[in-house]
């Protein structure tokens, strides 16, 4: 569980710093690829979270992560805000959530 909360927080840093660098894109490159990795971060995210704080319902600090980070890129003027995004990370957070609900 201890590892599980170390891995949380450093994923979590490393999803802010890509989230609030210039021009930082890595990963696949396909139609909605953007897409795509908000909904596996916020997946992977979740997951941490869910097994190292034994949390059964973090869906609402999750979704508020990705609100705050699509907030902070709304001010950054070399990133751009999109609710789209936000739909992306709530479906990854939903997906784990309902995985993990069902294993335990």
């Amino acid at each position: 569980m201890r590892w599980s909360r170390i891995l949380f927080w450093s994923a979590l840093f490393v999803i802010f710093y890509l989230a609030f660098s210039p021009d930082v894109d890595i990963g696949p490159d396909f139609d909605n690829a953007d897409k795509f990795k908000h909904a596996a971060a916020f997946a992977v995210l979740t997951l941490l979270c869910l097994v190292g704080y034994r949390r059964r319902n973090v869906w609402v600090q999750m979704l508020a992560i990705g609100v705050f980070i699509e907030a902070v890129q709304y001010f950054l003027p070399y990133r751009d805000a999109s609710f789209y995004d936000i739909i992306a990370d709530a479906v990854g957070i939903f997906f784990i959530s309902a995985l993990y609900r069902k294993k335990t």
